[in-house]
């Protein structure tokens, strides 16, 4: 066995795992993303190619030489045309993850200058109000995800912006997404604002996670502010039954006082 076999047979024993290996992370990673999937793909086709191409490389070797062919014949000839069947294979792996990449940062970037609302259709970034006005526009449109898109935007620029925290608390809330409601209304909180309005959101989110004892701090702490907020004197009611006819009492009266 001479010197060309062996290395075919190592090349070709070499590719063949690479192919088997990325077509193994091919199949794992194709249900994180689609552009796993395409990334993987190319390259373990590429490389089963050249598994198959040093396998046939390796019969030739083996194969006993013609007579007429002699002991002069250069077995140079597959080696040189070794280079270029390999720079084929690359280029047929590289160009179109090259392409698919390029797409994506060009989408990417169209992407920057439009927010896609909810009816599908675009909206063009506007250089003439502030973001919080313009996340407020949305949320009084009742464009949820396109208010949502511009104040986490406005976020990366001013992360202490507690107006856009607020209107983003309001989004999410009205979309019903509380978890992600309850994280900008209490950025909001400790980065110190207050109203009666932001301690009932928070008295509530409180509630529905079942923290009994901090939302009716909360809701206290927004009747302090606005006691005419007959709904909480109802729910604190509930909450603490043994005061249940005070509550009742004080929302009775405010509102009969409307």
């Amino acid at each position: 066995m001479d010197i060309d076999h062996d290395q075919f047979k190592k090349l070709q024993r070499r590719y063949t795992k690479l192919s088997i290996v990325l077509f193994f992370l091919m199949a794992a990673l194709r249900g994180l993303h689609f552009f796993f999937f395409t990334i993987f793909f190319w390259p373990a086709v590429g490389f089963g190619i050249l598994a198959i191409y040093y396998a046939r490389a390796q019969k030739r070797e083996a194969a006993p030489a013609p007579r007429w062919q002699g002991t002069a014949t250069p077995s140079g000839n597959v080696a040189t045309k070794r280079p270029l069947f390999l720079i084929i294979v690359v280029a047929m792996g590289l160009i179109p993850l090259i392409a698919i990449i390029a797409s994506r940062f060009s989408s990417s970037g169209k992407n920057e200058d439009k927010i896609e609302n909810t009816e599908g259709e675009s909206v063009e970034t506007k250089t003439d109000s502030t973001d919080y006005d313009r996340a407020l526009q949305f949320y009084n449109k009742k464009n949820y995800r396109a208010s949502i898109s511009v104040g986490r935007k406005a976020m990366l620029r001013d992360s202490r912006n507690g107006d856009v925290m607020l209107v983003l608390g309001d989004d999410y809330g009205s979309l019903k997404q509380y978890d992600s409601a309850f994280v900008w209304f209490d950025r909001a909180y400790q980065n110190g604002a207050r109203s009666a309005y932001l301690s009932h959101w928070l008295g509530f989110l409180q509630d529905d996670k079942r923290n009994f004892s901090e939302a009716i701090r909360l809701y206290k702490d927004a009747l302090q502010q606005d006691s005419t907020r007959t709904q909480l004197y109802d729910r604190l009611a509930e909450l603490e039954p043994d005061r249940a006819v005070w509550y009742h009492k004080k929302s009775k009266q405010w509102a009969e006082s409307r």
